[in-house]
Parts: C-alpha cells; structure tokens; sequence
C-alpha cells in the first residue's frame, strides 16, 4: 500500500539516521551490526548517487523543507532464516518531517531503507549548471506498508561451469539487495569444475578447478560473501550436487568415480558431458562424504545445504564391475535403493552437521525415495511436479 502527496522535501547527506531506544535494547549484537551497515549503505548513497530518472518530474518550490532524520524501529530480535517477518513500514511526514521505518525484524527494516533510497531524486540542473547538488524526496508526504509475497526470493548463480571472481559475486548481491531478493542459491561445483578450496581433500580443486589458483574460492572467499550477503539481508544456499554432476571429483580422486568422461556417447551416461557419478557401492565413497561434506557445511552459516540429486543416470552405474558386484552380493538390491543408500548417507551427514538438507525434485518424483520429514524438495523443470 502506498499514498502520497505533491510535497518536495530536500534530503542532505548529514540526514540522521538512527535507532529508536526501544530497537536499541531489542536488538542482539548481530542485528545492530546489520543496521549500521545499512546505516552506512545509505548514506553512502545520499553522498555520490548520480543517477537522475528521465521519468519523475517534480516541482522545487524556492523555498523547501528539509527533512531532519531517519529513525527505525525494530520490535523484535530473531535470527535470520527464511520463516522471519521481512514486513516494514515506511512513514515520511511533511510536518513533522521525520522519516520512520517500523518492522518486527531488523530485515525488515532493511526493505524499508531500501525502499526510502528509491524515493530519493537529483536535481536536473546539477547536471546542466554543475551546481551544488542537491538531493530531493517529492511526493511527500508518503506512507508505504510493504511486505512479500512470497518467504523465498531467489536467485541461482552458477560458478562452476562458468567462474565468477569473488567481487562479481558482491557485485550481484547489492543488487539482489536493491530488489528486496533473500537467497543465494550458490551452485558452487559441478561436473565441469570444482572450485571450492578443501583442505580434508586439496586435490578437488587443485586438479578439478578451471585454474588451482586465480579460480577458486577459498573458506575465507567464501566467509566473506556470506558475511556481505547476510548484512544485506539474504540467505546463502549452497549447493553440493551429488552424486551426479559430479565428473570433476575424478581429476583428483578417480577410485571413487564411475563412468568417467564416457565418449563419444556420453548421452547414454550422463545428462550433458562431460559424464561421471560419485559410487555408491564402495565404502571409499562414504568415507569421501565424512570427511567432505561436514568441512564443506561449515563453511556457511545458513542452516540449509542443498545436497543436489538431480539427473543422475542409473545406466552409468549399471556398467561399473563394482556396482555391479554390490547388486549381486546384496539380495534385493537395485539401483534406486543403492541410490537411496547414497542419499541417506549423504542427508545424515548433513543433519549431523546441524543443516537442514535440500533435494531435487528426482529424489521424490523420479526415484521415489522415502527421505526425512525435514528435507526440503526443490522443484525444477515442472509445475505439475510441485503437486507429487
């Protein structure tokens, strides 16, 4: 909901923006440290903001009121997840020409200075006369109730199959932030390449990612991301897709592969090149998970970890001489339950991890898989999958 009014209000980059005494006592260390960098964001932006829309025209009368300050008021303290109240109201009086945003959460809150940054204009004849500029908030007075429509809004990078350096990756957060957007999905690795620095298993990205050294992310790369996105108030979702789009494991640890780099038909083996499955009949492969997958988790702070599962291709591990071995020394054994022994393995070193584990829709849909209440199900290709 929004109304608004014909005033112009002047906004200096001085502009106050500041806590109220009760936001001040609710909020945790955590939170208060989200507010000041939102505080700093902001008037940041009031200070070297060029941009001059083509498409607000608004009257500067000779004389204007200026606005005195921003305050914000927080009622609650909770953590961040996708379940937190992300609802704000933004009030900007012509009075008493105070600014208010009100929000249960700090996250909230966020939304609202965002919005009150996109009510801000520039003086066209700063431009033309090089002036003195001048920062401008017409229609005043406003009053915008605001919340989502949806709890999840995401986004999905990919940088496995194509590398992205760790300041494009905070470049596409500020932007995600402008948008009011709440989760990273980071689909970190793929069969492509492997990025991700490990030191329980250095040779997954000195052998498997596109340079061992310029591309790839290391904890701290990937700390600082998620410390950068979770100031701007969205979620990192990392995303560990196993056990198929998993080919460049196999660069540097090819014993626990099956069905490596299958050509000219790679098509039989895998959903695009170049193909290869994590094994699920041999005890290394396990061990491999025990020791990756936990390091991997705490390398994020969210409580999700999405443990991939989609497209994988039983026919790739239906050639292996130890899958093979493994059905016929299994009585009762086929290859969705060996692939359902994979994916419980996988979902309980998550949960020990203290995660909520994620899945493709395959798992449910393609599998039939019985998996944890807990588990969250991502749907991909299909709206009618939403409903199975």
């Amino acid at each position: 909901q929004w109304t608004k009014g014909n005033i112009t209000l002047e906004v200096y980059p001085s502009l106050p923006i500041k806590l109220t005494s009760v936001a001040m006592k609710t909020l945790s260390v955590e939170s208060l440290q989200v507010f000041t960098s939102a505080k700093n964001r902001l008037q940041s932006f009031i200070v070297q903001e060029r941009y001059v829309s083509p498409n607000v025209n608004f009257a500067i009368p000779s004389e204007t009121k200026k606005l005195s300050c921003l305050v914000v008021d927080v009622t609650t303290d909770q953590d961040f997840d996708l379940e937190i109240d992300e609802s704000y109201t933004l009030e900007i009086s012509d009075d008493s020409l105070i600014a208010k945003v009100s929000a249960k959460t700090i996250y909230g809150a966020l939304h609202g200075l965002t919005t009150f940054s996109q009510l801000i204009y520039y003086d066209n004849d700063y431009l033309k006369h090089e002036k003195h500029r001048q920062a401008y908030l017409p229609f005043a007075p406003h009053k915008i109730v605001d919340a989502p429509v949806f709890k999840y809004r995401g986004l999905l990078l990919d940088t496995a199959r194509n590398y992205y350096p760790v300041q494009d990756i905070l470049r596409t957060l500020d932007v995600m932030s402008w948008n009011k957007l709440n989760v990273f999905h980071w689909h970190i690795v793929d069969a492509t390449s492997w990025p991700v620095v490990s030191k329980a298993y250095p040779k997954l990205s000195e052998k498997g990612a596109y340079d061992p050294k310029t591309m790839i992310y290391t904890k701290q790369d990937i700390s600082i991301i998620d410390e950068y996105a979770k100031l701007r108030g969205i979620l990192v979702v990392p995303e560990f897709d196993m056990p198929g789009h998993t080919q460049s494991i196999a660069h540097g640890y090819p014993e626990i592969m099956s069905c490596v780099n299958e050509q000219p038909r790679w098509d039989l083996f895998s959903a695009e090149p170049p193909s290869g499955q994590l094994n699920p009949a041999i005890p290394e492969t396990y061990s491999f998970l025990e020791g990756l997958i936990p390091e991997m988790a705490s390398y994020f702070s969210s409580k999700y970890y999405h443990a991939g599962g989609d497209e994988v291709n039983v026919n790739c591990w239906s050639q292996d001489p130890s899958v093979k071995y493994y059905l016929g020394n299994n009585s009762g054994s086929t290859l969705d339950t060996l692939l359902g022994k994979f994916i419980s393995k996988t979902h309980e070193l998550v949960r020990k991890s203290n995660k909520i584990p994620i899945a493709w829709q395959e798992m449910i849909v393609d599998h039939n898989l019985t998996l944890g209440s807990d588990t969250l199900i991502q749907v991909w290709n299909d709206d009618k999958n939403l409903k199975k």
